[in-house]
């Protein structure tokens, strides 16, 4: 795998590695530590670097977050090697079954179940806001729905930026008013 570009996030812990190969077809992947990474061999390759805090990647992207007392400027060039070493197995897409409500009529989202009200959050996430933070390298994953709360959990690059709990969680919660209902509140967990 070639390493196309090397970009700083707004999180100075984290760097976004652009590859020229597609490491999933679809969703991401997001470990915090070796342990959570055994299975995955890039994930643990990364892991076994001194100073990698969190590995999160998705289609063509890998964020790396280092620990704050390490510099990037000895653990980006053996980010590097592991990354132009490493064989990609690209995930098959889960066989999903087509869901009922595609073919059913439109319902307000306060009608809905939660079940459903979870799945719309997600798509207009999809739609709005992860095109945004993939671009920064980083990722959120809905956690739950409790009532008129959404819990989120911030990935990759995300995860420890400071503008994730400000700015972007105050984006995220007027789409989320202005798209689907006033009384939604959003909070990362």
């Amino acid at each position: 795998m070639r390493v196309v570009s090397v970009v700083t996030t707004p999180n100075p812990d984290a760097l976004k590695f652009t590859v020229d190969v597609e490491l999933l077809k679809e969703g991401s992947r997001s470990f915090t530590s070796l342990t959570a990474a055994k299975k995955d061999p890039i994930a643990t390759q990364l892991f076994e670097l001194e100073g990698v805090s969190s590995v999160f990647y998705m289609a063509n992207f890998i964020t790396i977050n280092k620990r704050i007392d390490i510099s990037w400027g000895g653990l980006e060039p053996e980010v590097l090697k592991v990354l132009k070493t490493h064989v990609p197995v690209v995930d098959e897409p889960e066989t999903r079954a087509e869901s009922a409500e595609q073919h059913e009529p439109v319902i307000p989202f306060a009608q809905m179940s939660p079940a459903q009200q979870v799945l719309t959050i997600d798509k207009l996430l999809d739609q709005e806001v992860r095109p945004g933070l993939a671009g920064d390298g980083g990722g959120l994953e809905v956690v739950g729905l409790e009532g008129n709360v959404l819990q989120i959990h911030y990935e990759g690059a995300c995860g420890t930026c400071p503008s994730s709990t400000s700015g972007t969680l105050s984006y995220i919660e007027s789409i989320l008013k202005s798209n689907l209902d006033q009384n939604l509140q959003v909070i990362p967990v």
